[in-house]
């Protein structure tokens, strides 16, 4: 299972999100980072070569640190995720 490796901004992120929702986020990180899948994109015309994970109307947004890191750079809702 991989590790994740969480911005200070990220955590905060999650922190305003209200706690059903934010639980079913971390689940679906969880799944992801046991190798069960996910609705995970890597993001076009990206440099830093970030990725995001769709869960309902919630995007984390992360990178792959090494093999065994996930660094989680923010959560945010759909409508101010790419901005």
């Amino acid at each position: 299972m991989k590790r994740f490796l969480w911005e200070p901004s990220a955590r905060a992120d999650l922190r305003r999100i209200e706690q059903p929702q934010a639980l079913v986020i971390l689940q679906a990180l969880t799944r992801f980072a046991r190798g069960c899948g996910g609705e995970v994109k890597k993001l076009t015309d990206d440099v830093q070569n970030r990725y995001r994970l769709r869960v309902g109307d919630y995007r984390v947004l992360f990178a792959f640190e090494n093999r065994d890191t996930l660094h989680i750079l923010s959560v945010e809702n759909r409508k101010d995720a790419y901005r």
